[in-house]
């Protein structure tokens, strides 16, 4: 009869229990310090309890929408490098409980500093406010922002007069370019449009609207065949010459998602990326957005304040042109 009656009073406490769970904060679970702590390639997702796991029948989870086991690896082929929508449904008994985190995945590879050298100087014209910038055909073709300034100039490396020079209207805040298919496409901040341009006589062609997901125009760049466009946030899109997605990449290193990617150039297969308001320059994996290496270009910065800050990167034949918004000048470095 004691027997009996033990069984029945555990039965009455799990159920009491069960009924005082009310959501997965009352379980103790790691799942929300998660977002927190952060996972790496190569590490496994645990979700575990610290206190009525005894009331835990089974756990689902989703990763990106897709199912995954608890102590799952995580590797390329079932998650993505930053952040990633992890879910979760806890049964106990005839009840579920749901829980949802946005959870970091970092690289498991620290990123690397490059060594370099000023190879040479060049002047800059001040009165740039840099947002975009590339060389081709014997010119830099620089992106000048900020409204009521914004225009699209070329000019000679060592010269700072103009050989073309295209004014914007004064409602738009003009942003990255990139050179596609004998055509210049130029972002622009917060006008929702890319200006499509003749590469030659730079005659404007056409306006191009932003897709939904786009949240500003910040920097672009072209693999030759995409064009590749950032908006200030961890995400680095390729997009086709009509803006339409193709595929998207999220920017993470060893130790942080790097948000605020703006200026960009493909070089030798690897995007390089600067981070505005800093003085790095990322060299990123396109196809999985790991930070690879980076330049730490501090010992060069002209940067003062919050405006003039770096944000021009150029291929220059065997070597790389950088330099920033208001800068006197444009530093000619070595790549890695």
């Amino acid at each position: 009869m004691r027997k009996y009656l033990f069984l029945w009073t555990a039965l009455v406490l799990i159920l009491s229990c069960q009924n005082e769970v009310k959501n997965l904060s009352d379980l103790e679970s790691n799942f929300y310090e998660l977002p927190h702590n952060g996972l790496r390639m190569g590490d496994s997702l645990n979700v575990y309890f610290f206190k009525n796991q005894e009331l835990v029948d089974s756990v689902e989870l989703t990763l990106n929408g897709k199912a995954v086991k608890n102590h799952a690896v995580m590797n390329h082929s079932n998650t993505l490098l930053g952040v990633n929508d992890l879910k979760i449904r806890v049964f106990l008994g005839e009840r579920t409980i749901n829980g949802e985190v946005q959870m970091p995945i970092l690289n498991s590879e620290k990123e690397t500093p490059i060594s370099f050298e000023v190879l040479k100087e060049y002047p800059h014209p001040t009165e740039l406010f840099t947002q975009g910038f590339f060389f081709a055909d014997g010119k830099i073709y620089e992106s000048s922002g900020q409204y009521g300034k914004s225009k699209l100039v070329t000019y000679r490396p060592g010269e700072t007069h103009y050989v073309n020079e295209v004014k914007q209207d004064a409602k738009l805040f003009s942003e990255g370019i990139a050179w596609l298919n004998d055509k210049i496409y130029q972002l622009t901040y917060r006008e929702r449009k890319a200006l499509v341009y003749d590469a030659k006589s730079l005659e404007l062609i056409k306006e191009l609207p932003y897709p939904d997901f786009l949240k500003e125009g910040w920097g672009m760049t072209t693999n030759g065949t995409e064009l590749i466009v950032s908006d200030g946030t961890q995400n680095v899109y390729f997009m086709d010459e009509n803006f339409r997605l193709i595929r998207k990449i999220q920017v993470a290193g060893y130790q942080s998602v790097y948000t605020h990617i703006n200026e960009m150039e493909f070089i030798n297969g690897k995007i390089f990326a600067n981070v505005w308001t800093t003085d790095f320059v990322l060299i990123i994996n396109p196809e999985n957005g790991a930070v690879e290496q980076y330049y730490d270009l501090t010992s060069i910065s002209e940067t003062k304040g919050s405006d003039d800050v770096l944000n021009g990167i150029a291929l220059f034949g065997e070597n790389i042109l950088v330099t920033g918004k208001n800068w006197k000048k444009i530093y000619e470095l070595p790549l890695p």
